[in-house]
């Protein structure tokens, strides 16, 4: 990953609001707040030190003419900012079509360009600002849907998790250790580094903590691919959406409601650069209609849509309108997308008190957005029902249940363990610990940690 450029994302949810954030970072982020600010008080440039202050952008139109934009930018300077390099932040209206403009010119300056999934958060590891631990808390957070979930979250983004999970690479470390020494003084009888007995013994207490972080449910055990079904009203651009996050044309698509009649099922992998990636089988129903009329072909369309919905694991609940008034399958596990972004904007959603915004706003022709719903569906499907507080991504119980696996067998061989067998044991679950803490982080690892992130994190 280079460095010594610049890299530039919009921070902020697709869709229309109040306030988007650009993020910039990187050695050309001063020339270039130079040569599209203007500072309103006549500053001749503007501050080089960490605080917020008020813009101006002069933004070229088509017909010749400049719009003036005011904005508020938060300065960060090297290294006290997140990703360690010299940054900001731009605040502006939320129009989509005016934000993408912004960022257009703040990426034909020179150095600067777009970031790639993670790439901020990337940098911050790279920079030591962040643990690999507490990078995939990032990532955790932001496709937390519940309470318990951001709570697991949180405690690898600040490092609490990482701290109990050195704790036990000391454990093990300090075993293989006392295991090693016992090795190199087998010709001294007198010599015993570490009893068999004890040795199995803390084997088998720490297998046991490890694996009590797991939960009784793992998805690492999980055999089959997650159900994630496509669901809404006739003609809410389910069929379109389908075929977008599939990269290719398998349903028909007409303005006409009712022209899916069938369940399609594809099977979709939501990163096709990572085999370990999660892998989806992608539903595409029939429109979820009240009252189908006395048709038979509509009534067995209704019938074969509810029944798939039954059987679905994730639901995405798809209104052009937004307003997300009938809920699919009530209590069901869902992703609430407001389809046909790039239509006129709807009139005001459900006024329910409580009732929450989509998750995501997205047009299926915009390559970002697709991106951004297989980074929600992936984060969803990672976790696990009656996972443990502590692992919560499917990387985390794979290296963890590993770990777990290897003390286990130690323990279970007792006093007869052979102790070259027992020390290649330790050494396996150590690097197993290793890479989820970044000790012994292979690159493919910290790129795959990375690439589920969403753009401008």
């Amino acid at each position: 990953m280079a460095l010594d450029d610049t890299i530039a994302a919009i921070a902020s949810p697709h869709g229309r609001s109040p306030r988007a954030i650009l993020r910039v970072s990187g050695p050309h982020t001063r020339s270039l707040l130079d040569s599209i600010l203007s500072l309103p008080d006549g500053a001749d440039e503007p501050p080089q030190s960490r605080r917020a202050f008020a813009a101006r952008l002069k933004l070229p139109s088509q017909s010749g003419a400049k719009l003036t934009l005011p904005l508020l930018v938060l300065r960060f300077v090297a290294p006290k900012s997140y990703t360690g390099e010299d940054g900001a932040e731009i605040l502006l209206p939320g129009n989509p079509l005016l934000v993408q403009r912004v960022l257009d010119l703040i990426v034909s300056h020179d150095g600067v360009r777009r970031a790639g999934p993670g790439e901020f958060s990337a940098r911050a590891y790279l920079n030591g600002r962040l643990t690999l631990d507490e990078a995939e808390g990032v990532s955790m957070l932001i496709a937390a849907a519940t309470d318990e979930e951001r709570a697991a979250a949180a405690k690898w983004m600040k490092g609490e998790a990482g701290e109990t999970c050195r704790r036990w690479g000391d454990e093990l470390t300090e075993m293989l250790a006392l295991v090693e020494a016992g090795i190199d003084f087998t010709d001294q009888e007198d010599v015993v580094a570490i009893e068999p007995a004890e040795l199995a013994s803390r084997a088998g207490e720490l297998a046991s903590e490890i694996s009590a972080t797991l939960g009784p449910a793992s998805a690492a055990t999980q055999t089959t691919e997650p159900k994630v079904a496509l669901v809404g009203a006739p003609s809410a651009g389910k069929s379109t959406l389908f075929n977008a996050l599939l990269g290719r044309r398998r349903a028909v698509t007409h303005e006409d409601p009712g022209t899916t009649r069938d369940v399609l099922a594809e099977p979709l992998s939501l990163d096709e650069s990572d085999p370990d990636a999660p892998r989806i089988l992608l539903l595409d129903l029939p429109g979820l209609d009240a009252d189908p009329g006395e048709s038979p072909s509509a009534r067995a369309a209704q019938a074969s849509a509810r029944d798939a919905l039954a059987e679905a694991d994730l639901l995405l609940w798809c209104d052009p309108t937004a307003r997300f008034q009938t809920p699919p399958a009530a209590g069901r596990p869902n992703i609430r997308v407001r389809t046909k972004a790039d239509m006129p904007a709807p009139p005001l959603r459900s006024t329910i008190p409580g009732d929450p915004p989509p998750d995501l706003e997205l047009s299926a022709f915009d390559p970002a957005g697709i991106a951004s719903l297989k980074v929600l569906i992936a984060g969803r499907c990672e976790r696990a029902p009656g996972s443990g507080d502590l692992a919560v991504s499917r990387h985390h119980r794979r290296s963890l249940a590993a770990a777990a696996d290897l003390l286990s067998g130690l323990a279970s061989e007792g006093p007869g363990a052979d102790p070259s067998v027992a020390a290649e044991r330790l050494r396996a679950a150590l690097d197993h610990l290793g890479e989820l803490l970044g000790r012994i982080p292979p690159d493919e690892v910290i790129g795959r940690v990375f690439a589920r992130f969403c753009v401008g994190k």
